[in-house]
Order: C-alpha cells, then sequence, then structure tokens
C-alpha cells in the first residue's frame, strides 16, 4: 500500500493524470472515463476517501515484475549463465499446474525477464508432469515460479498434495514470487521444504483494515467496508480477509480489496479479473 494524499486534496486533472499513469499498463484498459464511472458509484460525502483508496492502490507493472524475477535470480547461490559455472542442474517449473493459470505465463515473464528466451536455453524449463523422469538429486535446484502469494494456503496445499511427492529427492526447491504477504512467507517456509524468496513482502500495514495500516482512520474503514460488502459480500476484505491495495500489470490479486476487481451488476470495479 502506498501512502496516500492528505485528506482533502481535489480530485483533479493533475490527480487524474496521475492515477492513469500508474494504471495505464492494466491488462483491461484504464481510461479517465473509467475512474469517474468508478468514483460515481460512492455516495459524495465518500469521495475523498474513495479517491485516497486509489493514491493507495500498489500497482505492480511489467517492467518491475521483470526487474524483481532478475534480481532475484541473480541472488541465488550456484547459478551462473554459463552452466559450466552452475552448481549442479537447474530447472525452471511453472508453480500452477493448468495452461494459462499465473504461474504458466509467469514463466514466459521470467523468461524474458533473465534474457532465456533462446531455443538453448528450453531444457532448462519444464512442467511438474517431466520432474519424475529428471532423477533429480540434492545437488540440482528446481525453481517455482508464479507472482503472488496472499495466504500461503494454495502454496502449501501444491507441495502437500503434488510437489512433496515429485520432489521426494530433496533438490533445492525455491517458490520464486513477485511478492507475498509476510503471512504467506511465514506458512510456506513452517509447513512446506521450499524456501520462499520474493521481491517484495506485504506485511500487516499493508491490510487496510488492519489497526496496524494506519493510512485511514477507523471510521473511513468503516465505510469503505460497506463498499466492499456491495462489492462482495462474502469476501468484502479481500479473500481471507487480506485487506489488500495489491494490483498486478495482468491481474489483480482476489486478496485485494473487492472495489477494485469486482465486476457484476452491483458494482464495477477498475481492475477486473476476467476479460474479454
Amino acid at each position: 500500500m502506498l501512502r496516500p494524499l492528505n485528506r482533502g486534496t481535489g480530485i483533479d486533472n493533475a490527480r487524474y493524470r496521475r492515477w492513469l499513469a500508474s494504471f495505464s499498463a492494466y491488462v483491461s484498459q484504464v481510461t479517465r472515463q473509467k475512474v469517474e464511472l468508478w468514483l460515481e458509484q460512492f455516495d459524495k460525502a465518500d469521495l475523498d476517501v474513495a479517491a485516497r483508496i486509489l493514491d493507495a492502490v500498489m500497482f505492480i507493472g511489467h517492467e518491475q515484475i521483470k526487474t524483481k524475477y532478475r534480481e532475484l535470480l541473480q541472488g541465488l547461490d550456484g547459478w551462473h549463465e554459463d552452466p559450466r559455472h552452475r552448481r549442479g542442474r537447474w530447472y525452471f517449473v511453472p508453480f500452477s499446474g493448468s495452461t494459462g493459470e499465473s504461474g504458466d505465463s509467469m514463466v514466459h515473464v521470467f523468461r524474458m525477464a533473465t534474457a532465456m528466451t533462446r531455443r538453448n536455453y528450453n531444457p532448462l524449463f519444464v512442467h511438474r508432469s517431466e520432474l519424475v523422469s529428471l532423477r533429480l538429486t540434492p545437488e540440482d535446484t528446481v525453481i517455482l515460479i508464479d507472482d503472488f502469494s496472499g495466504t500461503g494456503r494454495q502454496a502449501t496445499k501444491a507441495w502437500n498434495e503434488v510437489f512433496s511427492e515429485i520432489l521426494s529427492e530433496e533438490p533445492r526447491t525455491y517458490l520464486l514470487l513477485v511478492a507475498a504477504t509476510q503471512g504467506a512467507v511465514e506458512k510456506v517456509r513452517e509447513e512446506t521444504d521450499m524456501e520462499l524468496i520474493c521481491g517484495t513482502i506485504l506485511d500487516k500495514r499493508h491490510n487496510l483494515f488492519d489497526p496496524l495500516c494506519k493510512y485511514f482512520e477507523d471510521d473511513e474503514k468503516t465505510r469503505i467496508e460497506k463498499y466492499c460488502r456491495k462489492a462482495d459480500r462474502k469476501f468484502p476484505k479481500g479473500s481471507w480477509d487480506a485487506g489488500l491495495l495489491v494490483v498486478f500489470a495482468h491481474r489483480c490479486p482476489n486478496n485485494s480489496l473487492p472495489i477494485l476487481h469486482a465486476d457484476h451488476d452491483d458494482w464495477s470495479g477498475l481492475f477486473p479479473r476476467q476479460f474479454d
């Protein structure tokens, strides 16, 4: 969560330009008209807090994602672009299991970010179904790639139900993420044999409804929750009450507030999770 502008700051052309500059890379185009329509869903008395929500959105664009991936790979012990200088064999694997899910698409982004799109790098990139046949050893390294973990629940489930058996020979295993909450990091490290590494760790201050979040007053949080319930009655604070204001250029996590991404007859978010 970013620091929003001061209360009472005007919603003027400069502020619109700031929002549009930040959100322009979203997969579903964000225009001034869409921002205006989004704001119209709030009562006049709540426009200031709605605008401050947009100020506080942490938008993670394509270049930021690529930069994080490059830095994380370069920081791993034993890796080298030249295979003669690597420690053991290295394999990069989409963490999600189905084509089209985030892990699969993020591997493509990872390859572009790390300049490994050429054909000679293809043997380094495999799917989970191929891991068993590789006869891995503790000298080898497996990098499971995804973008985000909000709670760590899906990650631990995938480990316990799939990867713990596939990787039973105990190669060094990393779960590489662009961002994760502190809770997700702790859960993965406590309940799996993966070492989770990520570019950005979001602590409780990034949960709008947590007492540690000081950018919004309690009465403002109550008013925000009213709109969040309209956007999503089941998960008004985001999936598992994460309360985040995080948006990736390719998709808004469901752990973020539903007023950002819900898309139905009663609410239209700026960052829908489903696209045509």
